[in-house]
């Protein structure tokens, strides 16, 4: 991993420069890129045109590493709330949590709480629910609690980083109980005794996690805006014998829109990860990491 984004990773974390980024105008203008809006009615709008031009939609209300019981619940509330009100005006769209949003470091049973409520309502709608991986610190209970709502309710799914080198076992074991997974490069600060380091070595693992869900994963869905990450995928999907409709891509909101389209247009199924709402810094800062150009238009633009 470059010195340049463990950098914006560990400032991603640090909550001292949250205040000055989120009122600073261009920091603002350059969020605006990756971020549907404040509020889910600028969220729902932005679904609303983006299933006109073919796209599925994940919503994610932002926020994290909540530490009140109440905002915790006001998360789930806020989570479910959405879902319901997308399928009510007839939106083609999911939606993603995080456990850390609802609770999860206050306490185990208050997040499974939280967690059922929003899944139950989204079943209510026919609507699915994905919980996003946070750090590893997280990856154990989110596989369990994940596994503990699937056992009463099937419309559930989580995600997969393949830098983390545990995430062979974590798929076959997903597999083996039909839970449909999002397979993602993996964007925290990790270290290297857990994590792969080298870009290289994430892709290779990557391609042979994909292996492990075309062959056997249920729904599988590929997150990654990488072009070679994408030939291997369909590749290895026409190999096995996968119809266009038997997985999907999923992409970042403002990122590769000309990919994202071409993609539709030769029939692939295409599912843009919308994010909303007023906590946005951590995951603001992710995205420069992952896209350094992000923050050259940010410095270009800062003194003007």
């Amino acid at each position: 991993m470059s010195l340049f984004r463990q950098t914006l990773l560990f400032l991603s974390q640090r909550k001292e420069l949250e205040e000055f980024f989120k009122h600073n105008p261009l920091a603002q203008q350059a969020r605006s890129r990756f971020v549907a809006g404040d509020t889910r009615a600028e969220a729902l709008e932005v679904t609303r045109k983006l299933n006109a031009e073919g796209f599925s939609v994940t919503l994610d209300y932002l926020g994290e590493e909540v530490i009140d019981p109440d905002q915790a619940r006001e998360a789930s509330e806020e989570y479910a709330g959405a879902v319901e009100e997308a399928a009510a005006a007839g939106l083609n769209t999911g939606i993603s949590v995080k456990l850390s949003h609802l609770g999860v470091r206050i306490d185990e049973q208050l997040a499974f709480s939280n967690l059922m409520n929003v899944v139950e309502r989204a079943a209510r709608v026919d609507r699915f629910v994905r919980v996003d991986m946070e750090g590893s610190d997280l990856t154990d209970v989110t596989l369990k609690l994940v596994s503990r709502v699937r056992q009463s309710t099937p419309n559930i799914g989580t995600v997969i980083q393949s830098y983390l080198r545990r995430s062979d076992a974590d798929i076959a074991s997903l597999n083996r109980e039909k839970i449909p997974v999002r397979l993602v490069k993996g964007a925290y600060l990790e270290p290297e005794e857990i994590a792969f380091q080298n870009e290289e070595e994430v892709v290779l693992y990557y391609m042979r996690l994909t292996e492990a869900l075309i062959h056997s994963g249920t729904r599988p869905a590929f997150a990654t805006h990488d072009t070679k990450l994408i030939e291997f995928v369909i590749d290895l999907a026409d190999i096995f014998g996968l119809k266009k409709t038997d997985f999907e891509f999923q992409m970042l909101y403002g990122i590769s829109n000309e990919l994202q389209k071409n993609l539709i247009a030769d029939g692939y199924r295409v599912r843009v990860y919308l994010p909303y709402g007023d906590d946005w810094y951590g995951y603001f800062m992710r995205r420069l990491a992952e896209r350094p150009a992000n923050l050259w238009f940010l410095l270009r633009h800062w003194k003007k």
